[in-house]
């Protein structure tokens, strides 16, 4: 008997090829997009879950208070919250801290050298709590003694070759050694950082190796916000209630110092697996993904597999009116109606596996590409909840019965004596059904349009913005981590030399470039003696910083050459100091924890970072030595200029490598995640876009098979063929101004929402919500015309013979 539904089925789809075709097409497609959607979704949900402990693993942060209000949330917290925490509070099991040495440095041995990004201090629990595999070492010991040092797998073999690195000594070079280059000895070599963490780490030194250079000041210090802390709590436990219960034990810790400045703080602990998707805070590891993204793209590979199953019983219950003899006769054969529904569903699931199969092989092809080109990852292994996977499979599930019963309850339904006689109604079983599912589709297809358009717009209007300063023509060079060549002041060597570079208008330097989040801050500040409210950016930046970026002096004058007691600060500076102008805070000395300077200018405000983020409050002093140098160049010979500015960087800097990058070009890559979102979401926008024209297809194929008689009729008494495009098209025409009518609000509610995390964003305009109407009523008519026009230039003589 199967043998035999089988046959059926292959004749019925082999009969009807081009529906049979447009039937696999749209399912295939459907199945092809909603896969590759996934697979970037649980991509996207498996960071930091391939830690044993994961789910009892927490960070710590800290909101800052002042007069009652939040001045600053920090994923950085002081290095005696750790050590409190545990010692009050048995549910914490154990914890580690980090503490980032500079952005990047450089390892020597010898007369090889590897430069590596992210250099932390970590202390010795930290393979404790994390499972970041060591290949050499012991990770109970690998941290414990002062310049002890871990490096990665790529670095050894830059370094060491195939030789073994344990106990060999290397030095590195970097940010925050006070003008020191140490010597530390390899106690351990891990594996590179897979992609999938928050924490992109390239170097890990002992945490003792901190008390060679500073002592044990900072040991219980609450104020030196400079620690990454992670807790893992004993299973069971409840983070709400600890967080809670944090409070006293800082304000015992900290009662002096709350009362005297009128501040407060509090710590939270945010679960480690979603810190990449969840954190927004100031000063993170990394940058971070956006959980918005990720849910919308996971509704819309939702959206498109219902979409795509839609049309499926679209499709099918169209071919149903063509098979109702078939079921007539088969009935006064003696056919069962439950064996119908076996045939029938026989079919489907035969679609189905067949359409799997399309699927597959489309992804074989395009997925490599598509990963590709919109910069997904398919190579690390998944480790997503299991709530994901079953809910997912459970949807396709569902979709496959549902899909495959409904047609057959429909078909096995019809009244033998009716179809024989052929006196189907034109309101055939589901006709409003099927007319709600078009209207959803395209209200569907519509939001997908709205919110393309949407985010098209932002992310153009992000680039085109005035930053307030220049990025063009500026080449960034990553300076030399060793502090002495020989030269004393390295960069005002470099300066001198670049200068005399034809093409080389001017170089600059500073810690952090435009672009980047600026990692000093101070949330202490004084001025004249008297306290200030907000937490402020520190950026170390050389005398001709302003000058290099054409960033406007509103009032005083920028940097004197070497004076590192002068102080400049920008706009949204001045406000959160209360100043009323920028000439009053002129001459004014500010302490920022200690350290004094005068306030010689004040300059414009400029967009440090991406337009997501408000322009945040910057003190900018002098400094001599920096993490990056910046030379500003003609674009004629621009090879030529580069290959000189190399030559001259690798003589001062033996050792060092030569990296740089084109600062506009850097400055947008900030919009990287928006870019990426919006391609995705424009290619697979497309798709159900597509998916549910078939379904559009299939509703007209329905409507003009049913109609064949009247549309004859029609011609007998003369209409013309104008006339009969316009009659067969209102009513597509009405399904479609519904959905408009219901897409218009949700469009601009799903815009408005995603636009609200953007401190610099567009204002939705009219025309953002009716261009997208105007493109699906474009596409409807173009789905329908050529069936509609053929069928009203049809002979009326064939079409009343017919019925």
């Amino acid at each position: 008997m199967i043998k035999n539904y089988f046959k059926i089925a292959l004749r019925t789809l082999w009969k009807g090829k081009l529906f049979s075709l447009i039937t696999i097409l749209g399912l295939a497609l459907g199945m092809a997009a909603g896969w590759m959607i996934f697979r970037y979704v649980t991509y996207e949900l498996s960071y930091d879950r391939f830690h044993t402990s994961a789910d009892n693993t927490y960070r710590v942060y800290q909101r800052i208070y002042k007069d009652g209000n939040l001045d600053a949330q920090t994923a950085r917290v002081a290095p005696a919250v750790a050590t409190a925490f545990q010692d009050n509070f048995s549910s914490v099991e154990n914890y580690t801290r980090m503490v980032i040495l500079g952005p990047d440095g450089v390892l020597t041995h010898q007369d090889r050298y590897a430069s590596e990004k992210e250099i932390y201090l970590a202390d010795s629990a930290f393979f404790s709590i994390f499972d970041f595999p060591l290949f050499l070492g012991n990770p109970q010991t690998a941290l414990l003694e002062p310049f002890s040092v871990v490096i990665s797998e790529s670095a050894a073999k830059k370094l060491f070759g195939e030789e073994s690195p344990l106990g060999k000594t290397i030095t590195i070079d970097a940010d925050n050694f006070d003008g020191q280059s140490p010597e530390f000895k390899v106690t351990g070599v891990m594996a590179d950082m897979p992609e999938n963490t928050h924490l992109e780490i390239g170097v890990l030194v002992s945490y003792p190796t901190l008390f060679e250079f500073v002592g044990h000041r900072f040991d219980n210090s609450w104020e030196w916000n400079n620690t990454y802390t992670y807790l893992r709590l004993t299973k069971n436990t409840d983070p709400n209630t600890l967080e809670s219960e944090f409070l006293p034990i800082v304000q015992k810790f900290n009662e002096k110092r709350f009362a005297e400045a009128n501040v407060n703080w509090q710590f939270g602990l945010q679960p480690l697996p979603s810190i990449h998707l969840h954190s927004d805070l100031q000063n993170e590891a990394s940058v971070n993904g956006s959980a918005l993204y990720v849910y919308l793209l996971a509704a819309l590979a939702l959206l498109i597999l219902l979409i795509a199953y839609i049309n499926f019983v679209n499709l099918t219950t169209v071919k149903a009116l063509r098979r109702a003899r078939e079921v007539g006769i088969r009935k006064v054969a003696g056919a069962k109606r439950g064996q119908l529904i076996r045939q029938f569903f026989l079919e489907t699931l035969l679609i189905n596996l067949i359409a799997l199969s399309v699927a597959t092989l489309i992804i074989y092809l395009t997925f490599p590409i598509v990963a590709e080109e919109f910069g997904l990852n398919i190579s690390t292994t998944i480790d997503v909840p299991p709530v994901v996977l079953i809910g997912g499979s459970l949807w396709l599930l569902a979709l496959v019965v549902g899909s495959g019963f409904y047609p057959a309850f429909i078909l096995s339904g019809y009244q033998t004596m009716k179809v024989l006689k052929g006196q189907f109604s034109r309101s055939a079983p589901g006709a409003s059904l099927r007319k709600a599912l078009v209207v959803g589709q395209f209200a569907l297809a519509f939001v997908f349009i709205s919110l393309t358009l949407v985010t098209s717009e932002q992310i153009y209007f992000m680039q085109q913005q005035d930053l307030g300063f220049n990025p063009e023509q500026v080449v960034a060079l990553k300076a030399p981590k060793a502090i002495d060549y020989g030269y004393g002041n390295n960069f005002t060597r470099f300066q001198q030399i670049a200068s005399t570079i034809p093409n080389v208008l001017s170089a600059s330097a500073s810690n952090t470039v435009p672009g980047q989040d600026i990692y000093g801050f101070a949330d202490q500040v004084t001025v004249n003696g008297e306290e200030t409210s907000g937490v402020f950016s520190i950026q170390s930046v050389a005398s001709n910083y302003f000058q290099q970026y054409d960033i406007e002096v509103l009032a005083g004058r920028t940097f004197n050459e070497g004076n590192d007691r002068q102080i400049v600060i920008n706009h949204s500076a001045l406000n959160l100091l209360g100043f009323d102008s920028a000439e009053e805070a002129l001459g004014k000395t500010l302490d920022q924890n200690g350290q004094q300077g005068d306030i010689i200018g004040v300059v414009h405000d400029f967009h440090h970072q991406s337009l997501r983020e408000a322009i945040e409050p910057i003190l900018f002093q002098s400094q001599r030595v920096f993490n990056y140098y910046t030379v500003k160049v003609q674009t004629n010979n621009l090879s030529q200029t580069l290959e000189k500015l190399q030559e001259n960087y690798q003589s001062l800097f033996p050792g060092s490598p030569f990296e740089f990058f084109f600062l506009d070009e850097f400055f947008n890559r900030q919009y990287q995640s928006e870019r990426q979102f919006n391609a995705l979401f424009r290619l697979f926008s497309g798709l159900a876009v597509i998916i549910a024209c078939l379904g559009l297809l299939a509703l007209s194929s329905f409507n003009l098979t049913q109609r064949t008689k009247e549309i004859g009729i029609r011609k007998v008494l003369g209409a013309s063929v104008n006339n009969l495009i316009l009659l067969l098209s209102t009513d597509y025409l009405k399904l479609i101004g519904i959905a408009l009518v219901i897409a218009i609000p949700l469009a601009n509610y799903f815009a408005t929402e995603w636009l609200s995390n953007f401190a610099y964003a567009i204002d939705i305009s009219v025309g953002l919500l009716l261009l997208p109407g105007l493109i699906i009523l474009a596409l409807t008519l173009l789905t329908i015309s050529g069936q509609t026009l053929t069928a009203a230039q049809r002979n009326p003589v064939n079409s009343l013979r017919e019925e």
